[in-house]
Parts: structure tokens; C-alpha cells; sequence
């Protein structure tokens, strides 16, 4: 009996170190990915990976501060954005649970003025189906409650309440006035007095661009081994209850362990926040909603705007959380938080073999390709060394060259093959999604300008204004003797709105999706030197004044 009992412990003994020795696997292959995608400027940031009440990974990649050289670290704090919607969610069911506020109240019963206002509920809100138009395209307007209700009131809707789904930023905002007066204190002190005191979450807060916090992370609107460019940090005023929070990875981990152990709202409002609505089953009462390659619901929220990137997702079935902060626009946390769950459910990835080209090889692919189903268009560019691809303005991604023309994109898990023409000229890809394939094919492509200065104004019917390309520099676009009205302007490729520039810092380079630019009338050769695509830059030269 003896001998069997120790045979038995013996047994389980070596489970539990096969156990151990497969989850250290895991981690270790997570920390691969993630290392790897440091490397190719993918990822830089601080991720926490947990299951079961055991963390697993609490580590950071890359640079907090580039500039100064120091390292991301676990106790960076960065802006967290959208995910601040999870927080004004988690809000509203504490009101209701209270009995102060009830998802079927009526927008009329605090903004009694306000259009339609006895038809749009607070779930409605919550759910982004109110169908309000949040539109503010005043660059003078103090984003106020006063100017927001006013607004929003005014803008044509985007549907009846209930019968459509439409990401509302609005919407939230709007309910963080009303968490205001139902509280009787600030939305930021009612989110610090029920959620952040409680949970312990003494490094989240909502001013990050006045944070004096040497934890406080730089943000980047370009990231590339030529060239890091701090993102222009918006006032928490702008974002407020749809974005202003910023916060950790060990607080963010606490706000999962208070919402698992329903220490913030019941099991019944959880069943309520994380059911998905009438109109859209992939997005909640504040939360988006999905399921994974195990059919098990993964609740989660991204958050992304200037110089951030991050991502929050847990899996109540089997206790596991991710979360995914960076501090610059160029990851994918969506895609980085799938493949860390794929590696934990024991998915083996492997490791991809790239084939060096130099940029003359790489060149010969560059431009821009049309793709007829879906209709979308298709950018290549060169990246730190790599081919990139943007696809209808989502941002580039460089993608890994397994062939002297295949190229593997790891994000969208597609592999995209160039073929040639009698010319010799790379006209067309191949793109294989699985069994699903689609052909892109090259076309003119040129830079335009439009704008109040121009004569055809902001019209997108019309086409822009067209740059010539020098035929010896390429990437130095050329317009010359165009005259102009004061105004403003805007560069735009193939007149698509997905890929524009303009000039946030006045200061001579181009932002993409940057601020207009402001010109005095007269005639003026413009030139767009888009050779070095690290640091696109753009001249007006003022040749004549207009009578």
C-alpha cells in the first residue's frame, strides 16, 4: 500500500513538472513573438500575460523613452484610450445596481432639449446604436458638455435609435456627463471613488499629457530605425469618457481581477455588459465581443490614437487575461493578444525563414495596386529595410520576404506573390487568404492637392490637382504655377482620404492624416519630397502674388 501510494506521488509529481516544463515553453515562445516584433518596430511596450491567478509574463519591450534611452519596464503608464470605455460601462452598472440610473432611462431625462432625446436609452448609448451623430469639425470649439449636447444634437443622425451600429465616441462622453450628475461629483472623481480606490489602482488616472510621473512613457507617431517622431498628446478634455484614461498593466490587471471576482459590478450585470447587441454580436455594453479557435467568448477592448496602441482582453472560461500596451502607432494588439491566446492553447508557430533583399530589390515592387473585390487599394513602400503594405489606410505593416517575390503578412496571415509583365514590370500580387484568393493590379498612381485654396475646394467628386513625378528623382513630386486663394491645404494620394498628409507642427514635414495647412493667396510651385519615406517632407514656393 505504501509502495503504491508513493507511486502514485511519483506520478503526479511528474505531471506537474511536465506542466511546469510546457507553460514555460509557452512563455518562452510568447516572449519570442514578442521580442521578434520589437525587432522589426512591430511592438514596443510593456505586455502582462496571466491564467489561473498566476502571472505569467509581466515584462517590457523597447524604449519608454528612445530619446533617453530608457527601457520599458512593467510600471510604465501609458494612455490607454478606447479601453476607457470598459471603465464608463463598468460605471453605469454600479449606478444601476444602486438604483440611481436604469439602461432604459431616456437621454430627455437629462437633456430634456435634446432631439429625438425621449427615444434614445442609456443602453443605447452604451451599445453604440443611439444613431447620434457625434461629428465636431470646429477646430476653435471648446469640446465642452454645453458645445457636445448642442452638437450632436444638431448633426444629422446616422440611423433611429435601435436600428443600426455605428462606434459612437459621442455616446460616451455623453454618459460621462451623465455618471456627473447622477454622482454629483466629476466623472474622474466617480471612476477614482468606485473603481480605481477600491481595486487599488493607485497608477491610473486621466490628464496624461500633464503627467509629471517618471513611469510616464513617451508616445510616438513614427517609429522606424531612421526616424522616432513624438506623438502631439491630446488634452483629456478631448477624449474624456470615451478615451482619457491612462493606466498600467499590474492596475490593468487588477481591474480584471475585481471584475472576475464581481468586487465592482454582480455576475448579473457581467451577463448583461458582455451579451452583444441587437444590431452588431460583435460588440457589447462597452466591451467588443468574439470567439476564438475554441469557440470560448474572449471579451476584451483596444484603445488606439496619437503615439498609442494597447489592448485588453480575458477569457472568463478559463481565467486567462492579456493585456497589450504600446507606445507607438505602429502595432497590431489585436492580432499580438490572438497569437499570445493561440500560444497558451498550446498552437505551435513556426519559426519563419526571411530571404534578405537589398532596397533595389525591394523597389521593384513599390506602388500601388487596385483590387476589384473588394474594392480597396493597396500601398507598398519600404520600411526599415522590409517591403510594407498599407491597405486602405489602416497604417503600414512590413511584411517578410520568404522568396525573391513572396512575401508572408503575418497580421493578416496572407501571403502576397508578384508577378511580372512582358515589360519586366511587377504588375500584379497574388493574395492568398486560405482558400480565398484576390489579385491587385498596379496602376498610375500620383500625389494631388485640394483644399479651400484651390479652386475645387474639398470636393471629392471632383479630382485633385495633379503632382508630376521627376522622371530622374522618383518620390520628388512637382506642381507648378498653381494659383491659390487663402486657405488651407492637403496632399492626398490617387484622391483617396485613406492615405493623406498634411502638417501638424508647421514646420515643413508631412504628418500622415496631419493638420490642414494654412497658406496666403498667391501663385506658388509646390513640391513634395517623398524621397527618403522616413521623413516626407513638402516646399511652397511663392512665385507670384495674386492681383
Amino acid at each position: 500500500m505504501k509502495f503504491l501510494l508513493l507511486m502514485l506521488l511519483a506520478s503526479g509529481l511528474a505531471l506537474y513538472s511536465c506542466a511546469q516544463k510546457d507553460m514555460a515553453s509557452k512563455i518562452q515562445n510568447i516572449d519570442y513573438l514578442l521580442t521578434r516584433q520589437e525587432g522589426m518596430n512591430k511592438f514596443n511596450g510593456t505586455v502582462l500575460v496571466a491564467q489561473k491567478g498566476q502571472i505569467l509574463l509581466k515584462k517590457g519591450y523597447g524604449y519608454a523613452d528612445f530619446e533617453n534611452k530608457k527601457s520599458n519596464d512593467s510600471s510604465g503608464i501609458f494612455q490607454i484610450y478606447s479601453i476607457t470605455k470598459t471603465f464608463t460601462s463598468s460605471m453605469v452598472f454600479i449606478l444601476i445596481e444602486q438604483g440611481k440610473l436604469s439602461l432604459d432611462d431616456r437621454l430627455s431625462k437629462f437633456y430634456p432639449s435634446f432631439p429625438n432625446g425621449d427615444n434614445i436609452t442609456i443602453e443605447h448609448l452604451l451599445t453604440h446604436t443611439s444613431g447620434i451623430n457625434d461629428t465636431t469639425d470646429d477646430p476653435n470649439a471648446q469640446e465642452t458638455e454645453a458645445y457636445r449636447v448642442e452638437r450632436f444634437g444638431k448633426n444629422p443622425v446616422n440611423f433611429a435609435p435601435g436600428e443600426g451600429w455605428s462606434y459612437c465616441n459621442g455616446g460616451y462622453q455623453l454618459l460621462g456627463y451623465i455618471i456627473a450628475k447622477v454622482t454629483g461629483m466629476s466623472y474622474e472623481e466617480a471612476v477614482r471613488k468606485h473603481i480605481f480606490n477600491p481595486l487599488g489602482m493607485s497608477a491610473s488616472g486621466f490628464d496624461f499629457k500633464n503627467l509629471p510621473s517618471p513611469e510616464k512613457v513617451s508616445a510616438y507617431h513614427i517609429f522606424t530605425d531612421d526616424r522616432k517622431e513624438k506623438a502631439v498628446l491630446y488634452d483629456s478634455t478631448g477624449p474624456y469618457a470615451a478615451g482619457s484614461i491612462y493606466s498600467t498593466v499590474g492596475d490593468l490587471y487588477k481591474y480584471y481581477r475585481g471584475i472576475r471576482s464581481s468586487q465592482l459590478i454582480s455576475k448579473t450585470s457581467q451577463d448583461i455588459a458582455f451579451s452583444p447587441s441587437k444590431t452588431n454580436k460583435g460588440y457589447g455594453y462597452g466591451w467588443q465581443l468574439r470567439q476564438d479557435s475554441l469557440k470560448r467568448k474572449v471579451i476584451s477592448h483596444s484603445g488606439g490614437a496619437a503615439g498609442f496602441r494597447s489592448n485588453f482582453a480575458m477569457i472568463p472560461k478559463d481565467d486567462i487575461c492579456v493585456i497589450v500596451l504600446n507606445n507607438h502607432e505602429n502595432a497590431n494588439t489585436d492580432f499580438l493578444t490572438g497569437r499570445i491566446i493561440d500560444i497558451l492553447d498550446g498552437k505551435v508557430f513556426e519559426p519563419i525563414s526571411e530571404v534578405k533583399l537589398t532596397d533595389a530589390d525591394l523597389k521593384k515592387f513599390v506602388g500601388a495596386f487596385s483590387v476589384q473585390e473588394p474594392q480597396m487599394m493597396i500601398y507598398t513602400s519600404i520600411v526599415d529595410g522590409r517591403l510594407a503594405v498599407e491597405v486602405s489606410g489602416q497604417g503600414k505593416q512590413t511584411v517578410l520576404s520568404t522568396g525573391e517575390t513572396v512575401f508572408f503578412h503575418e497580421e493578416a496571415n496572407a501571403i502576397l506573390e508578384f508577378s511580372s509583365d512582358e515589360n519586366g514590370v511587377f504588375s500584379e500580387i497574388t493574395i492568398n487568404l486560405g482558400s480565398r484568393k484576390m489579385l491587385a493590379k498596379r496602376i498610375e498612381s500620383s500625389w494631388g492637392l485640394l483644399g479651400s485654396a484651390t479652386k475645387k475646394g474639398w470636393v471629392d467628386d471632383l479630382p485633385d490637382l495633379k503632382f508630376s513625378e521627376d522622371s530622374v528623382r522618383k518620390g520628388l513630386w512637382v506642381l507648378k504655377k498653381i494659383a491659390l486663394k487663402k486657405g488651407e491645404i492637403k496632399f492626398r494620394l490617387n484622391n483617396d482620404w485613406n492615405i493623406n498628409y498634411g502638417d501638424t507642427k508647421g514646420d515643413g514635414l508631412l504628418d500622415m492624416h496631419g493638420e490642414n495647412i494654412k497658406i496666403e493667396a498667391g501663385v506658388y510651385d509646390l513640391i513634395l519630397d517623398l524621397t527618403d519615406e522616413s521623413n516626407p517632407r513638402y516646399n511652397l514656393l511663392k512665385t507670384a502674388s495674386v492681383q
